[in-house]
């Protein structure tokens, strides 16, 4: 398989364990005695979360998704590209929000603790629903109907982008982070 295929991939492999690594600190933060940087490490996987995928993996699906339409076969469903693109955009704002309900915590602001637990439980849903949709529905679409010719075409188009947090060029920034999901049991495969 292509190597960008494989690299979409392992981005959803990252940003699954990144997306633990949120809920196990979601865990952390609601305990009384809890590591003081826990919270930095949700402001860094949600950093992380919002920016790598709008940076690289959703413009090089957006490529996708085209190069997929416009082989107009009969087992490409529109409607489901479309659904994924929608996703794209209310994600990013969904994580954008999350980071400004965090960051409001961070400054002391008051918010209430179950209303930020709700509404990161729905985030988490929402996030590992649309991984699902993709690897289920749209990556074996990638698999059956692009061949090298379309994946050079996307390789054309690409800019080089790393990424910043399990990428061998890490960024400092997210050191911590790094180290808390690479210490964090091994999660089933989905």
């Amino acid at each position: 398989m292509d190597s960008i295929y494989v690299q979409l991939c392992r981005d959803h492999s990252n940003i699954r364990q990144m997306l633990d690594a949120f809920e196990q600190l979601l865990a952390e933060m609601a305990r009384e005695e809890r590591d003081p940087s826990t919270l930095d490490l949700i402001l860094e996987a949600l950093d992380y979360i919002a920016i790598y995928p709008e940076k690289w993996h959703h413009p090089v699906e957006e490529m996708v998704f085209d190069l997929l339409l416009a082989k107009g076969n009969q087992g490409i469903e529109p409607e489901l590209i479309a659904r994924a693109r929608a996703e794209h955009r209310r994600l990013g704002q969904e994580t954008r929000r999350m980071k400004e309900l965090f960051y409001a915590v961070a400054n002391d602001c008051a918010v209430e603790r179950d209303y930020l637990r709700g509404a990161a439980k729905e985030y988490l849903v929402a996030q590992r629903a649309h991984i699902m949709l993709e690897e289920h529905c749209i990556f074996p679409l990638m698999e059956r109907y692009l061949g090298d010719v379309d994946w050079e075409l996307v390789r054309d188009r690409l800019s080089e982008c790393e990424d910043a947090v399990f990428g061998p060029a890490m960024r400092g920034q997210y050191e911590a982070v790094r180290k808390y999901v690479s210490n964090l049991p091994a999660a089933a495969p989905a």
